[in-house]
């Protein structure tokens, strides 16, 4: 128990050092991983129990008892493809985990000045590697940690760098309920050209119940409270609903933000594979979001 009164107090640290001036980049950190936590309204902090969860919170893998692989394609606003991959292998002294995440934007046009033919074009993209590792301190508490390699590049110009993620998760004396919480991409780049990067560090806490049932419906309902530097604070409300083994249906909703809100989707569970589907539509002529992931076991 000391030991984990000592890790909520690092965490407290942290959350209340986070906030200093800057404006922040490396945006594509704030993008949410994963078809399920998107149409849950990403209220994923409490619940993170697949090899998605990695990066809502880290601790949430300690809870995985099979190898896991996950892989998510994220159609995004203005044709920005956004992929992600991660794999979680179970162990005797903990979980072990990979995650690669990769942000292509296209057809920049590129002009030295002023004219109506650009020069040509340029790309950008994002690009982050993670370390992972978890592991049950009780059979209530568990810690977990990412160590990510980032860089993004615009054009000719990048900058790269080291982050950490730290995060817990706590079985409540409840029946069916989670909590948990991590503070996520602490850590430093190199200057893009001349301009100093304020990376988007960020705190999560949120919970996760499980609703009791006398028939086969499963239904669990989540909040999460987020909160990143110099950025408003929003409220996230999920649900999944599982009628049948087969099929989850979920939906969700995030506060404090104009250009969205509500979510959708569902989740197809074939065998050892998982097939979830989000939808997340955008205002202000921004388009609409889909999200395709498959998650396997083995």
């Amino acid at each position: 128990m000391k030991i984990v009164l000592s890790i909520v107090a690092f965490l407290l640290m942290f959350t209340f050092g986070l906030f200093a001036a800057g404006e922040t980049g490396l945006a594509v950190l704030k993008v949410g991983v994963g078809a399920r936590a998107a149409a849950m309204g990403e209220a994923f902090a409490a619940l993170a129990d697949d090899a998605s969860g990695i990066y809502w919170n880290p601790a949430g893998s300690a809870c995985i008892k099979k190898r896991q692989a996950h892989f998510t394609h994220n159609s995004w606003l203005q044709g920005i493809n956004h992929n992600v991959a991660s794999l979680i292998f179970p162990s005797k002294i903990g979980t072990f985990g990979l995650g690669l995440l990769l942000n292509n934007i296209d057809g920049f046009e590129r002009r030295t000045f002023a004219s109506e033919e650009p020069a040509g074009t340029f790309s950008a993209h994002d690009f982050s590697v993670a370390l992972h590792y978890a592991r049950q301190l009780t059979t209530a508490f568990s810690i977990g940690a990412n160590i990510k390699y980032v860089n993004e590049k615009i054009y000719v110009e990048d900058a790269s760098g080291y982050l950490i993620d730290i995060g817990l998760r706590y079985r409540a004396p409840f029946e069916g309920l989670y909590v948990g919480g991590a503070v996520q991409n602490l850590g430093f780049t190199n200057k893009m050209a001349t301009e100093k990067i304020r990376l988007p560090q960020t705190v999560r806490m949120g919970g996760v119940y499980h609703m009791p049932s006398d028939l086969k419906v499963k239904v669990l309902v989540a909040i999460d409270y987020v909160q990143v530097i110099e950025e408003s604070s929003h409220i996230n409300l999920g649900t999944e609903v599982r009628p049948v083994d087969a099929i989850s249906l979920r939906a969700g909703y995030q506060t404090g933000f104009e250009e969205k809100g509500m979510s959708a989707g569902f989740g197809l569970h074939v065998s050892r594979f998982d097939i979830d589907y989000a939808y997340v539509p955008f205002g202000r002529d921004l388009g609409d979001s889909h999200r395709f992931s498959l998650t396997t076991s083995f």
